[in-house]
């Protein structure tokens, strides 16, 4: 146990902490009935959990992930088949304590949800859950796991056990800036407690030594998301950038996956946050702020991904949806510009019925004239 290091975080709540808890709003508005209509039972981690209020009022994650659940229009059918186990991990006491009184005033939560709290580290703490599941032959039951650390030092092995432990979802902020400058600090370094730090995070290797090469910061982020996507194991990575006041990245929210559905639900989250696709939050935002015009995404990219894909051949829609899982646009993106190619008479839809489904799934192709 361990005095909070950073009590003035809990002062400070800015359009970055909105954007965050915003996402994980969203995203478990559609994970819980995805997985409690039928799974029995569904855990959702919080490994920084906090104190559970900042002094303006906001509330923090914990709170915010059981207000969800509270508030869900399938909260009730949801409980009728699963329970639903929240798991709050944070190693100040008089957090802790915090945090107690705030999931209290909540008032009594339903038979079916229970909420449990760890004064502790949170990743030995991990680390004793997984190894006493594989001693016993047993996943997790479905897992969101919110890693919200102070420091960079997250430990990939760690995440790669989780991610392999069933159907588990890691959602990390990634502490960019001073994760960037350890990585540059220690390039020309052979051994040393900075090397050593690194190579845990990075899950032993050593190939974020190539990463301070690059020269856009941006590089360097993205970069670094792929590598520890391939380090944990996962399909997928999902992420948004957060900007500090010199609208520089300060921190990296990114969602690692192995699950089809949790890819997309993750892109329909962070498209409802970023409308325009930019996937970037900025500290200066005013989060109670009222946009007066929606925000169009810019689609000329996802017309031209659509061009160079169909002019290699005919395409089902359904072979186009899949593929398109790996962009970040949406399939309501991609059906918009397939309606909107196909009035200009740049793509003939063969079988095409008003829309576009599985069921309803019509062949794709250029037309002659951009095929010549």
């Amino acid at each position: 146990m361990a005095e909070d290091a950073h009590p003035e975080h809990w002062s400070d709540y800015t359009n970055l902490q909105h954007v965050k808890h915003e996402l994980i709003r969203e995203y478990l508005n559609g994970w819980f009935p995805k997985l409690g209509l039928w799974s029995g039972r569904v855990y959702y981690f919080d490994t920084h959990a906090g104190r559970g209020k900042y002094a303006s009022g906001e509330a923090g994650s914990p709170v915010v992930a059981i207000d969800t659940l509270l508030r869900h229009s399938f909260r009730d059918r949801i409980l009728k088949t699963s329970e639903v186990h929240f798991f709050f991990i944070e190693d100040d006491v008089k957090n802790v304590e915090a945090l107690r009184g705030e999931v209290a005033s909540l008032g009594q939560l339903p038979k079916r949800v229970h909420v449990h709290f760890s004064c502790d580290d949170c990743f030995p703490k991990l680390e004793d859950l997984l190894t006493s599941l594989l001693s016993h032959g047993k996943d997790l039951p479905p897992a969101f796991v919110f890693v919200d650390p102070y420091s960079f030092k997250v430990p990939g092995d760690i995440i790669r056990r989780l991610l392999s432990a069933g159907r588990v979802e890691v959602f990390i902020n990634v502490i960019w800036r001073e994760l960037d400058m350890a990585i540059a600090q220690a390039r020309d370094k052979v051994d040393g407690g900075m090397v050593e730090m690194l190579n845990a995070v990075f899950g032993g290797e050593q190939q974020w030594r190539a990463i301070a090469a690059e020269a856009s910061i941006d590089s360097r982020a993205d970069q670094t998301i792929d590598l520890l996507r391939n380090l944990y194991g996962a399909r997928w990575a999902t992420s948004i950038r957060m900007l500090g006041d010199n609208q520089v990245t300060r921190y990296v929210l990114a969602h690692f996956t192995n699950h089809e559905a949790g890819r997309d639900l993750m892109k329909d989250c962070m498209w409802a946050v970023c409308p325009d696709g930019g996937f970037y939050a900025r500290r200066s935002d005013n989060p109670k702020q009222t946009m007066l015009i929606e925000v169009e995404p810019n689609l000329a990219p996802l017309e031209e991904w659509l061009n160079n894909q169909l002019e290699r051949e005919p395409l089902r829609w359904s072979i186009l949806s899949g593929r398109i899982r790996n962009e970040l646009w949406r399939n309501v993106h991609l059906s918009q510009v397939i309606r909107k190619r196909r009035r200009e008479g740049a793509i003939i839809a063969s079988g095409f019925t008003g829309r576009f489904s599985e069921n309803a799934d019509p062949l794709l192709s250029l037309s002659v004239k951009e095929g010549d």
